[in-house]
């Protein structure tokens, strides 16, 4: 069997407008919907667009348009489609909730803070309005009033998919949990899958491949890309390997990758039983931005030392703080923080390589990705190798 058909089967889908009855506003909702979920915002917005226009008093037509605006960065246009939604059912609670997160990215707390207030009158038990009024209040520095909310959404949602136990250790009233809950992951990649391709700030991807080549030496490699996610990190490497495995947690980023057609195998799992797993399978083991939602990363260490195989490459990259600071910490910054991120320091990973079976090849300060704003955001390219 040639190498082409080993890999993770699937021909690349390209994207073509779903069948839909022009004359009938449900069926083109529907397809709209949709095309929005297989990442292609632009289809979504014309089709729901066409559904309102055949029948513009359907509240949830405009609801999932604003929805598909604001993923394009149409605030505005997304603001009006919730306050449209709102003027045909008042007691629309998830759009009132909706519109107050767009008003706060937009920077009208006050408009925010009202749209959240009437979502939790309407919906009492939103743990979605908790968590957006605990980031409100953190942000404005009622600290008391946003643990409040951030306790109440992890007593609605204990598998805590929203991240909040994360914030309330960023506010420094709990302990730093020791990686981020799995089911706030399943839930952040979802919604990254669709749009993690076109994603021209992060430079995560590039930095492991970079790290690879200058530490690889010229024989084939058998490579696991751990948090392989869509798969940027693999057109990078194949031509570096014999054999290329990506694991991941969420289906919709590894349905991503398999329309790629380049690794050879990928699996939805957990990526520490999988690697303890798979003892002594791999050259090289790659996790981009993978750690990062890690805080205490002696397993994740000890579970790559038995995965790979002696010298054996492990190149990941991390975001970083100042020495002096703890070994780890929920990220400082807000928007990583909300993103279930974690900050490292340089002295941790050199002291706890050795422990775990490596040396350190490499360990350089990079830029991670840009913010927001355009601004550079800290990050440290690491190459350990399995043995003296």
């Amino acid at each position: 069997m040639n190498r082409k058909q080993r890999r993770a089967g699937g021909k690349s889908r390209q994207p073509s407008s779903p069948a839909a009855d022009a004359r009938d506003p449900i069926a083109l909702h529907s397809a709209g919907i949709q095309a929005y979920r297989a990442g292609h915002p632009e289809m979504a917005a014309d089709l729901i667009a066409k559904a309102i226009a055949a029948d513009g008093h359907m509240p949830e037509f405009h609801y999932n348009l604003a929805i598909v605006m604001r993923a394009q960065g149409k605030l505005q246009e997304a603001a009006a489609s919730y306050k449209r939604a709102i003027l045909l059912k008042p007691d629309y609670a998830d759009a009132h909730n909706n519109l107050g997160n767009v008003w706060k990215v937009l920077g009208k707390r006050d408009e925010a803070r009202a749209c959240f207030e009437q979502a939790l009158h309407l919906k009492p038990g939103n743990a979605d309005t908790h968590y957006n009024l605990g980031v409100l209040c953190s942000d404005a520095g009622e600290r008391d009033e946003a643990a409040r909310h951030f306790q109440r959404c992890l007593d609605l949602d204990p598998d805590d998919s929203r991240g909040a136990g994360m914030l309330l250790a960023h506010l420094g009233l709990t302990s730093v949990p020791e990686r981020t809950p799995q089911a706030q992951l399943l839930k952040l990649y979802d919604v990254r899958s669709r749009y993690w391709d076109q994603e021209s700030s992060y430079f995560g991807h590039a930095l492991v491949t970079e790290g690879l080549q200058q530490h690889a030496g010229t024989a084939p490699l058998d490579i696991l890309d751990i948090g392989c996610g869509t798969g940027l990190v693999s057109a990078q490497v194949r031509p570096l390997a014999s054999r290329l495995d990506g694991v991941d947690l969420s289906s919709a980023m590894l349905e991503k990758a398999r329309d790629k057609n380049i690794y050879d195998r990928l699996a939805q799992a957990d990526l520490l039983p999988f690697m303890s797993g798979h003892k002594a399978s791999y050259d090289a083991v790659l996790g981009a931005a993978t750690l990062i939602h890690f805080g205490d990363l002696r397993a994740v260490f000890q579970a790559a030392a038995l995965c790979l195989r002696d010298k054996g490459l492990f190149v990941f990259t991390l975001f970083s703080h100042e020495k002096d600071q703890a070994d780890f910490a929920v990220a400082t910054n807000d928007k990583l923080a909300q993103s279930g991120c974690y900050t490292h320091s340089a002295d941790y990973v050199e002291r706890l390589a050795p422990e775990s079976g490596f040396s350190v090849e490499m360990l350089k300060t990079v830029v991670h990705e840009h913010d927001e704003g355009g601004n550079p955001v800290a990050g440290l390219l690491v190459v350990l190798r399995r043995g003296k």
